[in-house]
């Protein structure tokens, strides 16, 4: 009796056993995909051309629209000299665009230097960014939060340009950035 007893448990727990194993090898695959999907969904976050699902590009571009980060077009010249255009969402007649800042002192097509711009302790350094004479866009936003405005400033950013890539400093506040190809949302005007 004493036999048949040790037996049925012995058969029991290595039923047990090879469920554990066929849960371990059913849930191991799940585990690991899931993984790679959070990784894979990770990248595709910060590539320029997919900061944003699809679904979500409405809601970026309103966001956008009503609290736009600071935006500057860059540049650095072949002798090193970084040189910014500043630019600005416009409503028309028609819908949204980005429109060029022109200023009273700037020449035609707005680029000036801006030889200080290192003062503003980028990090990573801002000009190591740049390949000469390929223009990008610096979108920036506080990082610290002093009231409501900045942190819709930085949730725009983040979800219309992606999340920051560095830090600078400006008039004794800390400012998050990011750097990117084209603009996002609307057209630029002619």
């Amino acid at each position: 009796m004493l036999d048949a007893l040790g037996f049925a448990l012995a058969l029991a727990c290595s039923g047990c056993a090879a469920g554990a194993v066929g849960m371990v090898s059913t849930v191991a695959p799940m585990v690991a995909a899931g993984s790679a999907q959070m990784i894979g969904s990770q990248v595709s976050m910060r590539d320029s051309a997919s900061t944003v699902p699809k679904d979500d590009e409405g809601d970026r571009c309103d966001q956008l629209l009503r609290v736009p980060p600071g935006i500057e077009e860059i540049r650095k010249r072949k002798d090193g000299v970084i040189e910014s255009r500043q630019w600005r969402i416009a409503q028309t007649a028609g819908s949204p665009v980005w429109m060029l800042v022109a200023q009273k002192t700037s020449p035609e097509d707005s680029w000036q230097p801006k030889p200080n711009i290192t003062r503003l302790n980028f990090n990573p350094p801002l000009g190591e960014m740049l390949a000469p004479d390929k223009p990008q866009f610096l979108a920036y936003a506080p990082s610290e939060v002093s009231d409501p405005t900045d942190s819709e400033q930085f949730d725009s950013m983040t979800s219309a340009f992606g999340a920051g890539i560095g830090t600078f400093q400006w008039r004794e506040r800390t400012y998050s950035y990011v750097v990117v190809k084209d603009l996002p949302c609307f057209k630029p005007a002619k």
